[in-house]
């Protein structure tokens, strides 16, 4: 028994019928404090570790990190109490600049300084310790 094989077919569908948008998407722009977040986030999974910080959904983070959502008060709260509190409050604050704020921040880099010369002076004396030591 001889099978004939048939032919192809005419209406098979062509380039008309695939979905191509005219327009391209229109990409938010990303806010500064995001900007921000996505720079002091690790590059492998920024969201995961978005989420650990925040306990919002990894979607959420996701959407947040990329623009397609803004960034909420329950974000910015955890952030502000995070180990990168700082920073953000300093991308928060922007280019604005008031007075108690610039003193903030005066008063924040006198405590860094005061704690780095407290560690200097620390291992200055560790170091007079150990070769007093060895004479």
């Amino acid at each position: 028994m001889i099978r004939q094989v048939a032919g192809s077919r005419a209406g098979g569908k062509n380039g008309h019928c695939r979905n191509r948008q005219s327009k391209p998407r229109i990409r938010q722009s990303i806010s500064p404090v995001m900007q921000k977040v996505r720079d002091l986030l690790p590059t492998t999974k920024p969201a995961a570790a978005l989420h650990i910080l925040s306990d919002l959904p990894v979607s959420t983070c996701e959407k947040m990190l990329c623009g397609q959502r803004p960034e909420n008060i329950e974000l910015l709260t955890a952030l502000l109490r995070s180990d990168h509190g700082r920073e953000v409050l300093f991308a928060i604050m922007g280019d604005a600049k008031p007075r108690w704020f610039v003193r903030y921040r005066k008063a924040l880099d006198a405590n860094a300084l005061e704690r780095q010369m407290a560690d200097t002076k620390r291992m200055i004396n560790q170091l007079r310790e150990e070769s007093s030591d060895e004479a």
